[in-house]
């Protein structure tokens, strides 16, 4: 896929907390911000089918943002092509590996 690198855009979710109930919170992702990000690399990395009493679906992915792109964190989500995905553990850091590289993070994405 040498023609799709830096070709693709996201949106980065990022959902604010709020308290549900006593002493807790939870993300309202009804009221994510929204951060358009251009020049992005998704590629999928894997899909698993599960054939049970309910099939479901999980796909991961690899997001290769652009140098100084908006920092993504593990509490935060991801669109692309129309599916919402999680993001899947800790985030790269860009600063460890220089400034002209960005940053990776993997996303995940459960249906079904």
């Amino acid at each position: 896929m040498p023609g799709h690198i830096g070709r693709q855009t996201v949106t980065v979710l990022d959902a604010p907390l709020v308290s549900v109930s006593y002493n807790e919170q939870a993300r309202d992702w009804e009221q994510a911000a929204e951060t358009v990000v251009g020049r992005c690399t998704v590629d999928i990395t894997g899909a698993t089918e599960m054939k049970t009493a309910g099939d479901q679906t999980v796909t991961t992915a690899r997001l290769d943002l652009p140098p100084r792109a908006p920092r993504v964190t593990e509490w935060m989500r991801v669109s692309w092509q129309g599916r919402v995905w999680e993001v899947d553990g800790v985030p790269s850091d860009p600063e460890a590996t220089g400034p002209l590289a960005g940053q990776v993070v993997n996303l995940r994405e459960v249906a079904g």
